[in-house]
């Protein structure tokens, strides 16, 4: 407790109780607010900077705080990017990749966390979130080149991703750089480009993504087995990029009325029961084998989501068989994570 309420971690907890006070700034009609706006955000990034140092000077460096202080990096950076967006100033692609990217290495920094490891920032990440906040307040501000300043960082965000990547699969012994691993983070980014022809009802577009989404997760399974690249870090990297996926498309068949919004209630609940369940087989029992029923049941919302797009006569029938599935799937996954733990 001592350690969560650090002075270094009181900083990080301050940067995020202040991030909607820089979003009222860039959305309130004021003169100057966009000076303002950049202002309040430089001062947020290099808070950062202020909390290491203190961290450091003081010997007060936490496992916590190597956690906090990412996090809110990534929470601030999110942040700005989404409304950056919603009001027009920055390419959805850009926005999405980003956030997918830091969405992942979050999600791994937070795997490890239960075998007491953690994955501090390198100094290519550092980089990265440097390229960032230049890039976002040049567009704040709207300065020359930043668009080029936008891609620069989104090309530095996918290299130090991949970098993080390979560092944590040393971490567990094995060589995450591999075909197999390439071709689920080609599907990884595959979902962004999906999302926006779906916003836009570029419907024969997003249809064509989904069938090389689908057609590479065959792909990856097949090379994974042909060169001998089989691995745990695969296995659980291609189910989070499934998952990724199929809830995303799904909240933007909702947000664009594509289905109505209680779909998504339905659905949520099993879906973050299997997401924790899966999570918990992955990093205590260590055995999360795909069975028969898993690969029809996502088979199932794959051809369901196809049904919404092209707006099949039975959509809708679909659609309840596939909440029939999913409550189905939490109950089999229940039931095989005691019987597992009982005789593990």
């Amino acid at each position: 407790m001592k350690d969560l309420f650090s002075k270094p971690n009181q900083i990080t907890f301050i940067r995020i109780l202040l991030i909607p006070i820089f979003v009222m700034f860039l959305l309130m009609d004021l003169p100057y607010k966009n000076y303002i706006a950049a202002f309040i955000f430089i001062i947020l990034s290099l808070s950062d900077a202020l909390d290491g140092y203190i961290a450091r000077k003081k010997q007060q460096i936490t496992n916590i705080g190597k956690i906090l202080d990412p996090i809110a990096d990534k929470l601030l950076i999110s942040t700005a990017l989404i409304f950056l967006f919603l009001i027009g100033s920055i390419q959805l692609w850009m926005a999405a990749v980003i956030i997918v990217r830091e969405l992942v290495i979050t999600a791994l920094r937070i795997f490890f966390l239960p075998k007491r490891v953690v994955i501090s920032a390198s100094y290519l990440g550092k980089i990265k979130t440097v390229s960032q906040i230049i890039a976002i307040v040049a567009v704040i501000l709207n300065a020359p080149l930043n668009w080029w300043l936008m891609l620069i960082a989104v090309i530095i965000t996918i290299v130090s991703g991949f970098d993080y990547i390979t560092k944590m699969g040393k971490l567990r012994g094995e060589n995450v750089l591999n075909l197999p691993n390439l071709i689920t983070t080609f599907r990884l980014f595959l979902i962004p480009l999906f999302l926006i022809n779906l916003v836009k009802a570029n419907m024969n577009s997003a249809l064509i993504i989904v069938a090389i989404f689908i057609l590479s997760d065959k792909l990856d399974g097949i090379s994974a087995r042909v060169t001998q690249q089989i691995t745990k870090f695969g296995s659980g990297y291609d189910v989070f990029t499934d998952f990724v996926g199929i809830v995303s498309a799904y909240i933007v068949f909702s947000l664009t009325g594509m289905i109505n919004l209680y779909w998504i209630v339905i659905f949520i609940i099993p879906t973050v029961i299997i997401a924790i369940i899966r999570l918990f087989n992955y990093i205590k029992i260590k055995q999360d084998r795909p069975y028969a029923f898993r690969k029809f049941f996502v088979g199932v919302v794959y051809v369901t989501g196809i049904a919404i797009i092209i707006d099949f006569i039975y959509a809708f029938q679909m659609l309840v068989l596939a909440a029939l599935l999913v409550y189905v799937y939490m109950f089999i996954e229940i039931y095989r994570t005691m019987k597992i733990s009982k005789f593990s």
